[in-house]
């Protein structure tokens, strides 16, 4: 499993529609990967307990693919159309990266 992540870290002046992000953001991304082969979609909001300092991370999106050549081919396919939406949430550019999901199974 391949994991293809998007980071949004705060930092002066930054503007961040939390809202429009994990709702119709996550729908464009949502109906632009899946049939790239998009296993799941995740988008985390961080807490934290007052104003975000910069550098600390606000948002971030895990898109999971089945294998790194699928992620790869989806990215690339999709990226102007995603890179196009984000003027309508934030200002922060987001920094991304590819990783291998590896399993640790809890046991009983």
């Amino acid at each position: 499993m391949i994991k293809v992540t998007a980071v949004y870290r705060w930092r002066e002046g930054a503007t961040f529609n939390h809202d429009y992000y994990h709702s119709e953001h996550m729908r464009i991304a949502r109906a632009a990967l899946q049939p790239l082969g998009l296993v799941r979609l995740e988008s985390d909001r961080v807490l934290y307990p007052g104003e975000p300092r910069p550098g600390q991370i606000v948002a971030l999106t895990n898109a999971f693919f089945g294998d790194l050549t699928q992620a790869q081919a989806a990215a690339k396919a999709t990226m102007a159309e995603l890179s196009a939406d984000i003027p309508n949430y934030t200002n922060i550019q987001p920094d991304s990266y590819f990783a291998q999901v590896l399993e640790h199974p809890v046991t009983a």
